[in-house]
């Protein structure tokens, strides 16, 4: 069925995924070590001279099964001359039978299993990422891991989800001793949910930041609640539309909704620590600063880029936007810089200090990405390289030494309207873009731009 939407796409770091094998029925259970008791009981007591009541039933049973076949002389059955021909059969069967036991030498692993053998390992080096998207009458998370030489991707596995996704932020943390490798996905039924990405097959999140699961009612997920902790009364009162964790500290979630608020989330205490409401619209973007760890940014559809700390929550420094904010980030490359992108195609780099002090002339550069809303903007590890993504379908490719960018190249990714754009941070030249599936462009699989920023090529 084909997705009608890929919200949000992220990429998992590599070696941070070791997948758990979901325990097949029956495998390791009570029952096999029940079967195997009962079985060493008989054999047991069938070696034993009868003394056991359960013997002398045995063969009772065994003579009255056996009752008026007398005249058939069985017992003699292989000294008869007109059976030989039956017997040669029977001895092929016997020793073919011996050769079944012999292991083909041409066969790896086991053949009797029912494993998939590597399919299920996501090995260190593989490039893993996690997307979020709908079809007509479902909702999941799915995770993808990307074959670099072949060029091509696979679902390894995915997780139905009970709402519209919006968000996903991947997190190595989902408590104050829960390490592992988790996505959190914010629904537009206001909760924040925390699924473990290393389970194939979950029945529900690790944890619920807001809301908790839908369900009936059982003793275990009552249980399962209780532990989930009272984090519904400082929830969202909207759909939580972007999520970004903390570099410095991977338990801090930031979180962004329509309900016009930005909150800062504990995950090891499961509990909100900070709420701001600088915007008058809905909160499109949030990102905390790579570098300074107090800092971060938010963007909203009120049409203002936020800075803040969070030391100094009642002091916010604002800047006007072009229209309503699509998406926002900090450049890698100048620690004082942010970008950001609005619905009507536009994009703009700010330089952080002269908003903070209110000076004039905060915008360094601005351009017009796309005709329509410049959904996603993205800058790699490659400097000068900015890549910007549409609602037209377009990916483009930017240069934007000594601030005057330059489109370097456009491509229509022919996966429809583009909602979403990541960098793999291992592969400086992969990105992930998420359109009506997911979609990936190598750059160094580009010669025009392996001339044009030194890109290695691929």
């Amino acid at each position: 069925m084909e997705k009608a939407a890929v919200s949000a796409v992220c990429w998992v770091p590599r070696g941070k995924i070791n997948v758990r094998r979901p325990q097949v029925d029956g495998e390791g259970g009570d029952e096999d070590e029940e079967l195997r008791e009962m079985h060493d009981s008989l054999a047991a007591s069938g070696g034993a001279a009868g003394s056991s009541s359960s013997t002398a039933r045995a063969a009772a049973t065994a003579s009255a099964i056996t009752e008026g076949l007398e005249e058939f002389d069985l017992e003699n059955y292989d000294e008869d001359e007109d059976n030989q021909d039956g017997m040669q059969f029977f001895s092929v069967l016997k020793n073919d039978g011996a050769l079944l036991q012999e292991k083909d030498p041409f066969l790896k692993g086991d053949p009797d299993s029912d494993s998939e053998g590597d399919f299920d390992e996501i090995k260190p080096e593989d490039n893993a990422f996690v997307a979020v998207s709908c079809e007509e009458d479902s909702c999941q998370l799915e995770v993808y891991v990307f074959d670099e030489e072949a060029a091509s991707m696979y679902v390894h596995h995915d997780v139905m989800l009970n709402a519209y996704p919006l968000c996903i932020e991947w997190l190595s943390r989902a408590g104050a001793d829960v390490e592992g490798s988790f996505g959190a996905v914010g629904l537009i039924d206001h909760s924040i949910q925390l699924w473990d990405l290393e389970d194939m097959e979950p029945m529900e999140p690790v944890l619920a930041l807001g809301k908790a699961p839908k369900g009936k009612a059982s003793k275990t997920k009552k249980k399962r609640a209780a532990s989930l902790g009272s984090a519904g009364a400082k929830a969202h009162n909207g759909p939580v539309l972007c999520l970004h964790g903390s570099a410095f500290n991977r338990n801090v979630l930031a979180s962004g909704s329509a309900d016009e608020s930005l909150k800062v989330w504990d995950v090891s205490e499961n509990k909100c620590v900070h709420n701001y409401s600088h915007h008058s619209d809905k909160v499109q973007c949030v990102r905390w600063h790579p570098t300074e760890q107090a800092v971060m940014l938010s963007a909203a559809f009120d049409g203002k880029l936020a800075l803040l700390d969070v030391r100094q929550p009642g002091q916010v420094a604002t800047t006007a936007l072009t229209g309503e904010a699509e998406s926002a980030i900090w450049s890698r490359h100048a620690p004082f810089e942010c970008l950001a992108s609005t619905d009507n195609g536009g994009v703009a780099c700010f330089d952080v200090r002269k908003v903070v002090a209110k000076a004039d002339g905060p915008r360094l550069w601005t351009l017009m990405a796309h005709d329509v809303a410049c959904s996603a903007v993205q800058d790699c590890p490659t400097k000068n390289l900015l890549v910007t993504a549409g609602l037209d379908g377009h990916a483009k490719v930017w240069s934007t030494a000594n601030n005057a960018p330059s489109c370097s190249m456009s491509k229509d990714l022919k996966a429809g309207p583009l909602f979403a754009c990541q960098s793999c941070p291992e592969a400086p030249a992969l990105m992930c873009f998420g359109g009506k599936c997911p979609v990936m462009w190598d750059l160094s699989s580009e010669q025009l731009l392996v001339d044009a920023f030194g890109l290695p090529a691929s």
